[in-house]
Parts: structure tokens; sequence; C-alpha cells
């Protein structure tokens, strides 16, 4: 997905007044924070679809601030409903891996000639590739 693609599925906010938008830039930050969780998750085998008590174990902020991150980012197109699940689209899979190397680049740095599971190449990741 290209970055103007990215732009246009997941726009970035408007500058806010000064002293206007307090809970506006909160709940950003809280859908950011889901949307890394999610793709952190799914990396680590935890499972594509997953509940909002599952990501409540990692997060700080209460429940129902959870289900509304996801409800917006279901709006955005970047999660599906499944069930009582939640899970990456298409289209949130590349935005979520590029808000988390983001914001962890300097824990993902692997040994000379390897790659992480953040890694976007097509080339084989297998341990003779």
């Amino acid at each position: 997905m290209t970055e103007k693609v990215v732009d246009e599925v997941f726009p970035h906010p408007k500058p806010l007044p000064p002293g206007e938008g307090g809970g506006a830039v909160q709940a950003l930050a809280r859908r950011d924070e889901v949307l890394e969780l999610l793709f952190w998750m799914k990396g680590e085998g935890f499972g594509d679809a997953l509940a909002i008590e599952d990501l409540a174990r990692f997060l700080t902020f209460p429940r129902p601030e959870i289900a509304r991150a996801l409800e917006s980012l279901a709006a955005a197109g970047a999660v599906e409903r499944r069930g009582g699940r939640f899970a990456l689209t298409d289209a949130g899979l590349p935005e979520a891996r590029r808000r988390f190397v983001d914001e962890f680049r300097e824990m993902l740095s692997g040994a000379h000639g390897e790659c992480n599971f953040s890694c976007e190449e097509s080339h084989d990741h297998g341990r003779d590739g």
C-alpha cells in the first residue's frame, strides 16, 4: 500500500487550537495503541481476531475506551468485527505495522542479516533464506 493510499485511508488529524481537543488527542493516542497491540499480538501468535478482554490485559485504559477505539478503527476500515472479536484488515495491517515499528524501532533491530516479524520484504524468512 503506498503512502498516499495509507494517508487517504488513515488521514492525519488536523491541528487543534490551543486548549481544545484534549479528549480527541487522547482518543487518537488510544486508537494508535490498540492498533499497535493488535499487530503485536498477531505477530506473537495470540491470534488474528481478539476480544476486548484479550486487549485489556495489556492496556491501562478502561474497557469501554478500548471498545470505542476498536469501533473507531472499524469505521476507518483498519479492523473488522468477527463476532465478539476484532481483527486487522488488509488495509489496517500495513498501518498497524508502520505505527508499531515507529513506536518500537530501537527494540526491533535484529542481528546483522536477520529479519524480524515486522519485516515487509517478500524474501524467504526461514533460517536458510
